[in-house]
């Protein structure tokens, strides 16, 4: 057998052999967790995107999972030597297709168990149920950023998971910087949508320019010229005609999307926010997504003034990128609704620590993001009264951030605890030497602040878990 007729690939559970049209993979029996065999037989049945699992079978203390694959199919381990175009459209392909979405079954989006066919065929090998192996250590955001950015720039998949900036080591492009800042696998769509369509642009541009052709597309040209064929034969009826017609222009206005695309791009790289901002509304951009774009680029206020409705959300970002200062400098534009504009003022008053607006509002404010962040202000202001009722209703509305805050409130007893107890530790050492009772106190004195910076360990323990569930 050649090696090119023999291919390995490496994923979190094991190695893929592919050998012409089958793919096998070989698990030891040990990472399983089934009682019977027949337990697992649900991931064989055939679903779009995946491949055919034709069979499972127990050899030799390992369980062994054969699939069948087109021999046409091609490893996205080689997507990096394929042409933009080509890398960008099986990007977008993925995050349309969203296979993480549902939660049914825990697969795997190492590139190795992926595979496509040009442009838009791709599909996914091995996928588990709750009794066999699988990697869970990064969430679904964190797994399809790091697979779009190895698409689109060949940066090592498993590099990209720890660290997705790494992408731009080589790049500093402000499309590639949307993906890093995508927040969800939405504003992660949008991203690839962009990148794809730019590309596209830019690839069938350089054809006509080679080739010196229209300006048109390639794919409209020839299909206006399907169409005087068609009608100069009389093969279709006026109806049809104006179908076909209608079409074209639909088309034709997609390339002038594409058009205003790059000039989007070209602005938004010079900084030039307003131009931007006029090429988005030519490129038909939708207010989200021209306010997303601005968010993206951590352009709080731009985003703001484009659309007010969005003010949670560019709050979030901001205090994610710790540019919470910023947010006193915000203005709300005046299309902005009254309810948005109480809403900052309680941003602001949040940062500030106004009392009275904080107390005030605590008993009407019942979103989740909101009284986090208000009951953080008490508790870093020692209000643990206050800190208390913003738990409570916390809870009741989202529990993971009513635990959140308060094992925040519970590091910060525990805080108090410690500095109090190395007090009185400084001060029995000061204890004249003569008194007798020094040596007790002294002893008792040190082994309170040891119980109290045990608990403070475990409080802060408690804290860095639930930050991460809450993504705070």
């Amino acid at each position: 057998m050649s090696k090119k007729d023999l291919e390995l690939l490496n994923i979190e559970v094991g190695t893929f052999k592919r050998v012409n049209d089958k793919l096998t993979l070989k698990i030891d029996q040990s990472q399983f967790r089934y009682d019977s065999l027949a337990e697992l037989n649900e991931v064989k049945t055939q679903e779009p995107n995946f491949l055919h699992l034709q069979n499972i079978v127990e050899q030799d203390s390992q369980v062994v999972l054969t699939y069948g694959l087109s021999k046409e199919a091609k490893s996205l381990k080689h997507l990096p030597t394929e042409k933009k175009a080509i890398r960008t459209a099986i990007a977008k392909q993925i995050m349309t297709q969203d296979v993480l979405r549902d939660g049914k079954y825990h697969i795997s989006l190492n590139p190795a168990n992926i595979w496509y066919y040009p442009m838009t065929n791709v599909w996914y090998a091995y996928r588990a149920n709750e009794l066999m192996p699988f990697d869970d250590k990064f969430n679904s955001l964190s797994k399809y950023k790091a697979l779009v950015l190895y698409c689109l720039t060949g940066t090592p998949y498993e590099r990209l998971l720890s660290e997705p900036k790494e992408a731009l080591a080589q790049n500093q492009d402000e499309l590639l910087q949307q993906i890093v800042n995508a927040n969800d696998t939405e504003e992660l769509k949008l991203a690839i949508k962009g990148i794809d369509d730019y590309v596209s642009y830019r690839e069938w541009q350089d054809v006509d320019n080679k080739e010196q052709k229209s300006k048109k597309k390639l794919w409209i040209t020839a299909g206006s010229i399907a169409i005087v064929a068609i009608v100069g034969m009389g093969l279709i009826h006026k109806n049809d005609q104006k179908k076909y017609v209608a079409l074209e222009n639909q088309h034709q206005e997609q390339i002038t999307k594409l058009k205003y695309s790059t000039a989007v791009k070209t602005a938004l790289d010079d900084k030039e926010w307003k131009e931007a901002g006029k090429a988005m509304d030519k490129a038909g951009y939708s207010k989200n997504k021209k306010a997303m774009t601005y968010l993206n680029l951590n352009k709080y206020q731009e985003a703001l003034n484009t659309d007010p409705s969005l003010l949670l959300k560019i709050v979030k970002k901001a205090y994610k990128n710790d540019d919470t200062k910023d947010i006193l400098e915000w203005q709300t534009p005046s299309s902005a609704s009254s309810k948005t504009s109480d809403q900052l003022k309680l941003e602001k008053a949040i940062i500030n620590y106004d009392v009275d607006t904080l107390t005030g509002q605590l008993s009407f404010e019942q979103n989740g993001d909101v009284l986090l962040r208000m009951g953080k202000a008490f508790n870093d202001h020692d209000d643990t009264q206050d800190a208390s009722t913003a738990q409570t209703k916390l809870v009741a509305i989202n529990k993971d951030k009513g635990d959140y805050l308060k094992a925040l409130m519970t590091l910060n007893s525990a805080n108090k605890s410690v500095d109090d107890n190395q007090k009185k530790l400084d001060d029995a050492n000061k204890i004249d030497d003569k008194d007798s009772g020094k040596g007790d106190k002294v002893k008792e004195a040190k082994s309170n602040l040891e119980n109290a910076k045990k608990d403070q360990s475990t409080a802060q323990k408690k804290v860095d878990q639930l930050q991460k569930k809450v993504g705070d």
